[in-house]
C-alpha cells in the first residue's frame, strides 16, 4: 500500500513539474517575443516618420532577436503552439517580412518598408489567435484596425455629409469599447507605469475630442478629431504596444 501511494506521489509530482516547465517555456517564449516586438514597434514608427537610419537599426535589431527565437523555439515549441501546422511556416515569414523591409529601407523606400512590415503584427496575430492565446497586444492590435479602417476612409470637411458622420459615430462606439479593454487588459506593472497612464489618457482625450465635434456636428472639427486619433494612438503603440 505504501508502495503505491509512493508512486502515485511521484507520479502527480512529475505531473507538475512538467506543466510548470510548459508553462514556464511558454511565459519564456513571450517574453522574448515582447523584447524583439519592442524593436519592431520602433522600426514601424521610424518608418512612418520616413526616418531610414533608425528605421534600419530598428529592423536589424528585430531581425537579431528573431533569429534567436527561431534557434530557441522554431523545433520545440511552447506546448500551446506545439499541434500548430504553420509555426515553423509563421516564424519563417516573420524573418522574410523583417528581410524585405530592411532592403526596402535601404532602398529608401520607407513607405512599403512601412507596409511590409505591418505583415508581422498580421502574422504574430493569426498565430496566437489560431491558438486561442490572446495577449495585451492583441486588444491594442484590435484599436488600430478599426482606427486604421476610419482614417483610410479619407474624411474630410468636403464628403462629411449624414451618412459619414453616422458611419463615424458607429466606429467612435467601437472604438470607445475598445480602448476600454485596452484599459482592462493592460498589465499589472502598467497600472504604476507614468508613462503608459499619461498616454493612456491621450488615447481617451482623443476620442473624447471626436466625441465632442460629432456632437457638434460641424465638418472640419470631425475630420480634425479624426486625423488625431493617429498620433495618439501611435505614441501608446510605439511605446506599450
Amino acid at each position: 500500500m505504501k508502495v503505491c501511494m509512493t508512486l502515485t506521489v511521484v507520479a502527480i509530482l512529475c505531473m507538475v513539474s512538467v506543466a510548470f516547465a510548459s508553462q514556464n517555456r511558454f511565459q519564456q517564449f513571450n517574453t522574448d517575443v515582447q523584447h524583439a516586438y519592442a524593436n519592431y514597434r520602433i522600426a514601424l514608427f521610424q518608418t512612418n516618420k520616413n526616418d531610414g537610419e533608425k528605421s534600419q537599426i530598428a529592423v536589424q535589431q528585430f531581425q537579431q532577436d528573431w533569429e534567436l527565437i527561431i534557434e530557441t523555439y522554431g523545433v520545440v515549441p511552447p506546448e500551446v503552439f506545439s499541434t500548430d501546422p504553420q509555426w515553423k511556416i509563421t516564424l519563417k515569414s516573420i524573418n522574410d517580412i523583417a528581410k524585405k523591409s530592411a532592403d526596402q529601407i535601404e532602398q529608401n523606400e520607407l513607405d512599403k518598408a512601412h507596409e511590409t512590415l505591418e505583415g508581422i503584427r498580421d502574422e504574430l496575430s493569426n498565430l496566437r489567435h489560431r491558438n486561442s492565446v490572446v495577449v495585451f497586444s492583441d486588444h491594442v492590435n484590435n484599436y488600430h484596425e478599426v482606427m486604421e479602417g476610419l482614417l483610410l476612409a479619407g474624411y474630410s470637411p468636403e464628403n462629411l455629409d449624414a451618412d459619414a458622420v453616422d458611419h463615424i459615430r458607429g466606429e467612435l462606439a467601437v472604438l470607445k469599447y475598445l480602448a476600454k479593454q485596452i484599459k482592462e487588459n493592460a498589465p499589472p506593472q502598467y497600472g504604476e507605469n507614468v508613462k503608459y497612464q499619461q498616454l493612456i489618457q491621450e488615447l481617451s482625450r482623443s476620442l473624447e475630442k471626436l466625441e465632442m465635434a460629432v456632437k457638434d456636428n460641424t465638418p472640419e472639427k470631425i475630420s480634425n478629431a479624426v486625423k488625431g486619433l493617429k498620433p495618439a494612438y501611435s505614441k501608446l503603440f510605439v511605446n506599450f504596444g
